[in-house]
């Protein structure tokens, strides 16, 4: 049987969660408490991944327009603290690719984050790297994996989506992708390598226990 296409996401599944001494210097750079900071990081975010500019996201999370070098500094410390990748993940897909199992990129991103992605040696072998800033769309909007499944000219029944976050992972299911709910854990990859190969229909939970 032909493999799967296996279509990833990139936050806390490629990579791993924002390092919290890092969103601390993102917090103080932007002179608000850490918990304020986080509710206004992530609550002007989808427009942002939508394809917003970075000085609109930090003039909402800032309540200002931040200038020039601090635009360009908190820029660079919020794209810095996604590059951290999951060593579990990279064997993971080492493996896929080896295999010669297609692999792609589906992930909300701003422009600066996607771009520095595309650069990234680690995503090279990617067949495809799609990304919310340049869709203008976000997960779980269905129009994203809709646009997806066009660029990798595939059916749904064909893709395995892989995503640590349910309503992503539930969007792509009522499509008709296999759905995996990324946990990290051994059992959760095992479970990707596995369908990637013999798919066993859609998954909307974590991977089980073995």
């Amino acid at each position: 049987m032909a493999p799967m296409h296996l279509l990833f996401d990139f936050g806390e599944v490629i990579s791993v969660a924002q390092p919290a001494d890092e969103v601390a210097a993102l917090a103080a750079l932007a002179d608000l408490p850490d918990a304020e900071f986080s509710r206004r990081y992530w609550a002007h975010r989808p427009g942002y991944d939508a394809g917003g500019t970075a000085l609109s996201y930090w003039s909402g999370i800032l309540g200002s327009a931040p200038g020039g070098a601090l635009l360009r500094r908190l820029v660079e410390l919020d794209v810095a603290s996604w590059l951290h990748l999951n060593p579990g993940t990279l064997r993971l897909l080492d493996t896929l690719h080896a295999a010669g199992t297609p692999v792609s990129l589906l992930s909300n991103a701003p422009y600066e984050l996607a771009r520095e992605l595309d650069r990234h040696a680690d995503l090279a072998p990617f067949r495809h790297r799609l990304f919310s800033a340049d869709l203008a769309l976000v997960k779980p909007d269905l129009r994203c994996y809709t646009a997806a499944l066009a660029r990798l000219g595939a059916e749904p029944g064909g893709v395995v989506f892989v995503d640590d976050r349910p309503a992503n992972i539930e969007a792509a299911a009522a499509l008709g992708m296999t759905g995996i709910v990324f946990t990290g854990t051994p059992a959760c990859l095992a479970d990707v390598a596995r369908t990637a190969i013999t798919p066993s229909g859609t998954r909307t939970g974590p991977a089980r226990p073995r």
